[in-house]
């Protein structure tokens, strides 16, 4: 797999990185915004933390997160296969009643 150089800049100091042509830039770009913006976000809510705090800090919070999209994915998926489980024995033209609970 070919690989491309791409400079960006995080919190001020420039970083070079090696990502494989399969990614977007754009995409690539998108989540360094992301984690700036989670960084930026935690150091202005905290006081004199060291950096190797401050990203175990970011990390943590962007795997809160994650998981948390994850578990919220699950649960769609449940309701989707009951609503294409429910529409598999509707016949056409016949009406149906749906109601969701949590």
């Amino acid at each position: 797999m070919i690989a491309r150089e791409i400079e960006v800049q995080i919190l001020g100091k420039h970083f070079n990185f090696s990502i494989p042509d399969n990614i977007k830039t754009d995409d690539f770009l998108e989540v360094v915004d992301y984690v700036e913006s989670k960084f930026k976000k935690i150091k202005n809510d905290t006081q004199d933390m060291d950096s190797f705090k401050l990203g175990l800090l970011v990390s943590i919070n962007i795997a809160e997160e994650f998981i948390s999209l994850k578990k919220e994915h699950e649960k769609l998926k449940v309701v989707l296969n009951r609503i294409d489980n429910m529409l598999s024995h509707v016949e056409e033209g016949e009406q149906i009643a749906i109601s969701f609970s949590s």
